[in-house]
């Protein structure tokens, strides 16, 4: 049984400088390198925060059907995500305005079961639900 509130935590380590890349880690996970994209005029070459934003939301929504699937007895062979984020001036502010994520499921074993799963878990990603981002989705079971 889960106990709430559950809790996450990061690190960062960057080195100052718009040009620098720096580490990121989750636990004892291997880092993984950050940087300010091109876009905003930095060197890229890592993860920037537009890039894990966006893998956050499409990640918890793939964990979170993997989670259905495996409860309700649904297989597949693979979930293929696409995402792409915009980023937009809006009352005078950058943001983040809206989130366009594709998924592909292949090799269902019941193609409408799969497909209700991913619709409910795509409703119930806390990612996704913590987040006032447009958001749009196209889903492909196969």
């Amino acid at each position: 049984m889960l106990k709430f509130p559950l809790k996450f935590e990061v690190t960062s380590v960057s080195p100052a400088g718009i040009s620098s890349v720096w580490k990121s880690q989750a636990g004892g996970l291997p880092p993984i390198p950050s940087a300010i994209p091109p876009e905003f005029m930095g060197p890229g070459k890592g993860y920037s925060p537009e890039d894990l934003f966006a893998i956050s939301v499409m990640n918890c929504i793939i964990a979170t059907y993997k989670v259905y699937c495996e409860k309700s007895k649904i297989s597949f062979q693979e979930i293929l995500g696409k995402a792409t984020l915009t980023v937009d001036m809006q009352d005078g502010s950058l943001k983040m305005t809206h989130l366009d994520i594709a998924f592909d499921v292949k090799g269902a074993t019941d193609i409408e079961k799969a497909r209700k799963v991913l619709d409910n878990a795509i409703r119930d990603c806390a990612v996704s639900n913590s987040i006032k981002s447009g958001k749009t989705f196209k889903i492909t079971v196969s």
